[in-house]
């Protein structure tokens, strides 16, 4: 069951999470459509909001009311940078591809490209870091909290109607590609973390009162109508512009 404040802060950005489930980029996912180039794309842009990611929580581990939850923080962290990026790297490899996430030497390794955030990444991670850093520990938790949970249940829908195919269209063609992210954040270990995280952020939420609930309520919302942004930006192969 969702924690009650929890619930009220789903209920209250319903209308990006409708959007987001039938977003044209989720969508040819699953029925295998989707242009392998736009899925690439996505996934350089994701692993480098991930590292962007990591180092908010890492924020809010040294912000953490507990020594606990410093250390849990802490574990989020590696999670995001081992677990989540596991499967980018072997996307990269199984590509071909070595894109330099991050701030590093471009000689550092042979074949390394370069790659630049794009417009929705750039935003989307500045405005994490921007309250992971300079607001209360609360409501940095609210900022991460569409992160965790809007892929989860992305992902278990997805396994859903995937399930349903499977069953249901004779003709229907599995891209093992897409197949692979699907199972990553519609699994079941995925989803105790993100119960665990809700739980806290539940925690969070009756620690600041009626005016700070009403503040962690406008950051989830406005982290889920960026989730579909980034997917949306990803669909469009949005990127700055060189002028050249």
């Amino acid at each position: 069951n969702t924690p009650p404040h929890c619930a009220e802060f789903w209920a209250a950005a319903k209308r990006p999470l409708d959007a987001t489930e039938k977003h044209p980029f989720l969508v040819a996912m699953l029925d295998s459509s989707l242009p392998l180039p736009v899925f690439k794309h996505y996934v350089v842009q994701d692993a480098m909001y991930l590292t962007e990611f990591a180092r908010c929580l890492r924020i809010l581990s040294t912000k953490a009311p507990s020594e606990e939850l410093k250390k849990r923080f802490e574990e989020f962290a590696v999670g995001a940078e081992e677990a989540e990026m596991s499967l980018h790297k072997s996307y990269f490899e199984s590509w071909g591809v070595k894109p330099i996430i991050g701030v590093q030497d471009n000689s550092a390794e042979d074949g390394a490209e370069k790659v630049d955030f794009a417009p929705c990444t750039l935003m989307y991670t500045s405005w994490m870091l921007g309250i992971c850093s300079a607001e209360d520990f609360e409501y940095g938790v609210a900022s991460l909290l569409a992160c965790f949970w809007v892929y989860q249940y992305m992902g278990d829908v997805m396994l859903k109607e995937r399930a349903a195919k499977r069953r249901g269209e004779e003709a229907y063609v599995e891209n093992e590609v897409y197949s692979k992210w699907i199972d990553m954040y519609g699994g079941e270990e995925f989803e105790a973390e993100v119960k665990e995280y809700c739980g806290i952020a539940e925690q969070c939420a009756n620690n600041v009162g009626d005016k700070g609930r009403e503040r962690m309520k406008e950051i989830f919302v406005r982290g889920c109508v960026l989730e579909y942004l980034f997917w949306d930006s990803s669909l469009k192969l949005s990127s700055f512009p060189t002028f050249e």
